[in-house]
């Protein structure tokens, strides 16, 4: 496939998320001042306001079953053109009631749209570069969004020229992906996270996520009230809304940089503490009119709230598993936009029982409680050491991106490889020889996909898997302890007669596949180390080399929250038991191999268990009654 064939799929998803995105920024500021002008009770307007981020929240949830049952075009196609109606509703008839409603069919339309771009873009990238598209994604979404919003300086907000304008920005932005490929990538399915255990990974992370959806909220809906009360024009309160959003794009960097390199939990309250300064600046610059300046403080102020997200996110990774990342990052998502319904309500209940004033009252109030909070956490839970950190990757809280977070599981569902599983499946429909042919051709173009595909089969007793093992000894040899790695996890029963076989056949070069297989399965390890002891006990010192290094590297290469989780001294603890039944005059040598590997890694000597001494009194005792 050629460059241009590879990135034009990601160029006019770009541009479909640009368009949408810039017409959800001129929307999110224009309703607002429109709402100010027609002297609606402040009360109401956070009722309103609040309602988007209800319809979000349901959008978030729903988006992958409306995505299984109608599929990617015709998903986006229905969100652009609901969004584009309801704004054009709000625009032909200015009603409270009306409002409230649409605005939560926004919510709902921008969290499908954006969940159907996520999976499109996770399509259409590859494991080494999803990290990439993600931060150009976050960047056309953050960058549309800043120039959405001076779109408010093109018409008056109580005409209807901005609504129609949004109106076509929405139908518009359907257009790009009619020409994408209509593949319709497999949706990812995942067992969701409960609330109460997502805030026992880390309650910091729970809070500070909440925190960040109420403030971000509060600042992008109400304080373009406060400006309009302030006496700032239509041009002044779209440079200001710009230069908070704009802070959210330029923070990230410095902030992430910063995270990655010292104790998150310190980072995190350094910038809490810089944000709360910044607010009470913000109301004071405010207060005496200096505009430059204040621009400069609602950009920090605004840059710190956004980046509370993607830190939330990282600080919660680091107590999770891998196989929870996925469920973590759309229930974190979901405790954002619970967070961003409460803040223009709590906000506008504010001013309207204390005033203006008071909303950097509680905005202060809110930081400084926060602030407090990471203290109280960082007294009773110890923390990662930086090396052990989960790497800090932007995000903003306007997309759905669990599949192109580079931290998470990676799954192929790209048009090619789908293809390449339907020519697998057509040729397994002719015979084992055949599939295994087609795979040898195969793993000499894309090796990474050989594994893959043979994991989608549904049982592994149609093809040969001995065979096959022959044959990607001689195409694939960099796979092939991945290959016996997944055959013993998938099916146990062909990984012992995988076993024999490279016992009977090769066993020279059969120690690093044992190993392999050894290590992979938890629970039925023994069976092939019983064979190893009976057919070659002279190889159980290599045998146990190579088995002892697959622990340590799986040990080293694990995240810290997986390492703490796994039984990594189970296939040591099974070769330590079987070889002291079966020969027990290898026992002691055995152990040294393990000793040493221990002090060469400077491994805590929990990780692997040893026989007790009496266990080794008794092994020595069965040996002298056996030699006697």
């Amino acid at each position: 496939m050629s460059a241009m064939a590879a990135i034009r799929p990601l160029i006019l998803l770009c541009i479909s998320s640009f368009f949408l995105m810039i017409s959800h920024g001129l929307s999110g500021l224009l309703l607002p001042v429109r709402l100010a002008d027609e002297s609606v009770d402040v009360q109401s307007i956070g009722v309103i306001l609040s309602l988007y981020s209800v319809g979000f929240l349901l959008g978030a949830v729903w988006a992958k079953k409306i995505l299984r049952r109608i599929g990617l075009v015709r998903t986006f196609a229905m969100c652009g053109s609901l969004a584009a109606t309801a704004i054009l509703i709000m625009g032909l008839d200015f009603n409270t009631y009306v409002w409230s409603i649409m605005r939560a069919v926004m919510g709902f339309c921008i969290a499908c749209a954006m969940g159907t771009l996520d999976t499109w873009y996770n399509s259409v990238s590859t494991e080494s570069n999803r990290g990439k598209v993600l931060a150009v994604n976050q960047v056309v979404i953050l960058a549309a969004i800043t120039l959405g919003q001076f779109g408010l300086v093109l018409a008056p907000p109580s005409e209807a020229t901005l609504f129609i304008i949004c109106g076509l920005l929405f139908s518009i932005s359907i257009s790009p992906v009619v020409f994408i490929s209509h593949f319709e990538p497999k949706i990812e399915t995942f067992t969701p996270i409960s609330y109460r255990e997502l805030f026992s990974l880390s309650p910091l992370g729970f809070v500070a996520c909440f925190l960040c959806g109420v403030l971000y909220s509060i600042v992008m809906n109400i304080l373009p009230l406060y400006a309009n009360d302030v006496g700032m024009d239509k041009l002044q309160i779209s440079m200001f809304m710009g230069a908070a959003t704009a802070g959210g794009i330029i923070l990230q960097l410095p902030i992430g940089y910063l995270s990655d390199r010292f104790e998150r939990r310190k980072v995190i309250l350094s910038v809490c503490c810089i944000l709360l300064l910044s607010t009470l600046f913000l109301a004071f610059s405010l207060s005496q009119s200096t505009f430059i300046l204040s621009l400069v403080l609602v950009a920090v102020m605004m840059g710190i709230i956004a980046c509370l997200y993607p830190l939330s996110i990282s600080e919660t990774f680091d107590r999770a598993l891998k196989t929870q990342l996925v469920p973590v990052l759309s229930g974190l998502l979901c405790v954002y936009a619970i967070g961003c319904i409460v803040g223009p309500y709590s906000g506008s209940l504010v001013i309207k029982t204390w005033g203006n004033d008071a909303l950097f009252s509680l905005l202060s109030l809110l930081e400084f409680g926060l602030v407090i909070f990471i203290l109280y956490r960082m007294s009773v839970r110890q923390a990662r050491p930086v090396e052990d950190q989960e790497q800090f990757v932007m995000h903003t809280p306007s997309s759905i991106s669990e599949e192109l977070d580079p931290r998470t599981e990676y799954h192929e569902y790209s048009a090619q490889f789908e293809r390449a599983f339907e020519q697998f499946q057509l040729h397994l429909t002719k015979g084992s020889g055949d599939a295994i042919r087609y795979l040898k051709t195969l793993s000499q173009v894309q090796p990474e996909w050989v594994i893959p595909l043979i994991r989608k089969v549904p049982d592994l007793n149609e093809l040969d898997l001995i065979a096959l093992y022959r044959v990607l000894s001689l195409t694939a040899s960099e796979h092939l302890d991945e290959y016996v790695s997944m055959v013993s996890e998938l099916d146990y029963q062909q990984a012992e007669k995988l076993a024999a076989w490279l016992l009977e056949k090769e066993p020279e070069g059969a120690y690093s596949s044992l190993a392999a297989m050894t290590t992979a399965n938890d629970n039925e390890s023994i069976g092939m180390i019983e064979s190893l002891v009976e057919s070659h006990p002279e190889k159980l010192s290599e045998f146990t080399q190579q088995l002892v290094g697959n622990v340590v590297e799986s040990t080293e290469n694990m995240r810290a929250a997986d390492r703490e989780a796994a039984d990594m001294n189970h296939a040591v603890a099974d070769l330590l038991s079987t070889v002291e039944q079966s020969a027990p005059q290898h026992t002691q040598e055995l152990v040294a191999i393990i000793e040493e590997a221990i002090a060469e890694h400077e491994l805590d000597s929990s990780v692997f268990d040893f026989p007790d001494e009496e266990s080794e009194n008794q092994a020595d005792s069965d040996s002298s009654t056996k030699l006697g």
